[in-house]
């Protein structure tokens, strides 16, 4: 070999450095792009979550706005929107719109499912029939109440009864004369009311003589 050949020492070193920055710089590459594939991993996975939790949220409100608040309805109903057969030449209806169908129109909605709405008329439970409380076994019966003596009957009353009424009034007691009048006499009010016109006029004649008197 000709010393024209032979590459200087120095250039040598330089395309030894070069190589090796070049494989620093592929190395580091390559270690960007498994970051950046793991990245675009996790993005990829919160894109998935996040459509999910937007499906989930337009359910719960489509639901809501229906009328139906019960989680369990809102997964029933959405079963039934799964298996409602597309139109043919139509597109087919979004959730909401399907919710907003069975909200005005109550005979379109399923019969599992109408229960669910808040316009359902609640069913009226039949009063339970409440057993006697029976006593624990081993529980010796009560003995019955005795029976309460016979109360003997009042004495008949020996007095003897008024005469039957007939419906005539009773005849007025005789009216004393005027001579005759006493206090025994004005004491009975039978007598003193069937002869008070008498008794006032001579009340007054006596009052007049003794004032002439004087």
């Amino acid at each position: 070999m000709s010393d024209a050949d032979m590459v200087p020492r120095s250039r040598l070193n330089e395309e030894i450095a070069k190589r090796k920055e070049l494989e620093a710089d592929l190395a580091g590459f390559k270690a960007s792009i498994t970051t950046l594939e793991a990245k675009a991993a996790e993005a990829e996975t919160l894109r998935a979550q996040l459509t999910k939790a937007t499906a989930e949220y337009d359910t719960y409100r489509a639901g809501v706005d229906a009328g139906i608040t019960d989680a369990e309805g809102l997964e029933l109903a959405r079963y039934f929107y799964d298996k409602t057969p597309a139109v043919e030449g139509q597109e087919r209806p979004s959730f909401a719109d399907y919710m907003g169908k069975l909200k005005t129109d109550p005979t379109a909605r399923p019969k599992a499912l109408g229960a669910y709405f808040t316009d359902a008329t609640p069913a009226t439970p039949a009063p339970a029939q409440t057993a006697p409380a029976q006593p624990p076994a081993g529980t010796p019966a009560k003995p019955a109440a005795p029976a309460q003596p016979a109360q003997p009957a009042a004495p008949r009353s020996t007095a003897a009864l008024p005469p039957p009424s007939t419906g005539a009034a009773p005849a007025p007691a005789p009216s004393p004369s005027a001579a005759g009048w006493t206090r025994e006499n004005i004491a009975d009010p039978a007598t003193y009311a069937a002869n008070r016109d008498a008794l006032l006029k001579q009340a007054s004649a006596g009052l007049a003589s003794r004032l002439g008197s004087r």
